[in-house]
């Protein structure tokens, strides 16, 4: 059997010594620097937060105290694992009580451990590689948990939020913007003779056709807005704080980003159109989300009756849905 060292994990980098006791580390720098360290030491607490902020790869802790509602733990904490991708291992002083570093570990989801001295060096390894071992299966599990949850809200061909995440988002925004007493407005778009596009072409060209409305659709609203695709060749647009007035500009600024974008592959090249159809909330407003949605649809309907490419909006205080200069009473 070789007696050779096993590798260090990959993620061996900085590695922060906070020594608030002030206690001889005795070789301890030395022989982690021996590993492939590289050793940073700190004495004090606004050393210590200093040096946490940085790009450290893990941390040994020698505290003054094993009390988690203390001001130095209370500073820590919030710069180490969970919260930040910092594993660390405590050394507490001779005689300190067990109790309490369970305490201040169990039940807080941190990559963390501890050691019973300095000088127990080749000790301080083991558990320093078994934490960033750990640290790295957690950072995988979180990367993945995070994909999953994505593929749960995403539109798979348009990278936008699908259906199901909108109607979780309208109702939210509606809410809250009863709650505070804000504007809102809701914006849906339908993609304007769709199926010619794919008659004409192919079903793959279709989807770049959906691709590049979304792509227009980003670059027309701001960050706070959501944006989705909610069916075949339907979008939607939700707009926070924004009144009618301004949800007509942002429509006529996507319309017309989205004439100077045709779809294109190869030699292929569709113009696209969209109607659009807007529902804002004020006093005559709907009594829901879905009363919204209602009315943002039928000032749909209306723009792609009175000829497609249009931008209708429904007016709650007159019950009628306006287009261009041309009403449409609803009931």
């Amino acid at each position: 059997m070789s007696n050779e060292q096993q590798p260090f994990p990959e993620k061996r980098n900085i590695l922060a010594i906070l020594n608030h006791r002030g206690e001889n580390l005795g070789g301890l720098p030395d022989w982690l620097h021996s590993q492939g360290w590289e050793v940073r030491v700190s004495s004090g607490l606004s050393e210590s937060k200093s040096l946490l902020q940085n790009e450290i790869s893990a941390a040994i802790l020698l505290p003054l105290t094993l009390k988690r509602d203390g001001i130095e733990w209370q500073s820590l904490l919030p710069l180490l694992s969970p919260h930040h991708r910092i594993p660390w291992l405590v050394i507490p002083w001779k005689d300190a009580v067990v109790g309490s570093l369970s305490t201040l570990l169990i039940g807080s989801l941190a990559v963390a451990d501890w050691v019973i001295s300095s000088e127990s060096h080749s000790e301080i390894g083991f558990r320093l590689d078994n934490l960033l071992r750990f640290e790295k299966i957690v950072d995988a599990t979180r990367q993945h948990t995070n994909e999953l949850e994505s593929q749960l809200v995403t539109d798979h061909k348009t990278g936008l939020f699908n259906d199901r995440h909108f109607r979780t988002r309208l109702r939210e925004e509606f809410e809250r913007s009863t709650r505070h007493g804000s504007p809102l407005a809701l914006m849906l778009l339908d993609l304007d003779d769709f199926k010619a596009i794919n008659d004409d072409n192919t079903y793959e060209f279709g989807d770049i056709a959906l691709k590049t409305v979304a792509n227009v659709l980003r670059e027309s609203v701001r960050n706070i807005d959501i944006a989705a695709r909610i069916g075949g060749d339907e979008f939607a647009l939700i707009l926070p704080t924004t009144t009618i007035e301004e949800a007509l500009m942002v429509a006529k600024r996507f319309q017309d980003s989205l004439h100077k974008n045709p779809a294109v592959e190869d030699s292929d090249i569709a113009q696209l159109r969209a109607s659009v159809g807007i529902a804002t909330t004020n006093k005559f407003g709907g009594r829901d989300s879905r009363q919204l949605f209602l009315q943002a649809n039928e000032a749909l309907k209306v723009s792609k009756q009175y000829g497609k490419n249009r931008i209708a909006f429904y007016d709650p205080s007159t019950r009628q849905v306006i287009c261009h200069g041309a009403t449409n009473k609803v009931e």
